[in-house]
């Protein structure tokens, strides 16, 4: 898709981040959790946006998420452990 559009692709980028300006505007806490995978196999995400010092509630909201949705998780293909140096 980039040799027809290029890198600098501003329609689609900016339809990619639609629902992330706001929160990032003002200022909301959020978090983003894997939920599966589409038809492709390619990973699909659920983000969730909470109210001004909802920290705590959206870590166990996306904990227990992550938990239901996740049962058949795999690593990507090619994957790097930066906690294991």
């Amino acid at each position: 898709d980039a040799l027809k559009t290029g890198e600098l692709d501003y329609v689609n980028g900016a339809a990619l981040v639609r629902f992330s300006i706001a929160g990032n505007f003002l200022g909301l806490p959020a978090v983003t959790v894997p939920v599966g995978y589409d038809k492709s196999g390619l990973p699909v995400g659920l983000q969730f946006i909470g109210r001004p010092w909802s920290e705590a509630t959206l870590i166990h909201l996306a904990f227990a998420m992550q938990a239901i949705c996740m049962s058949d998780y795999r690593k990507p293909e090619h994957y790097y452990d930066l906690l294991k140096r």
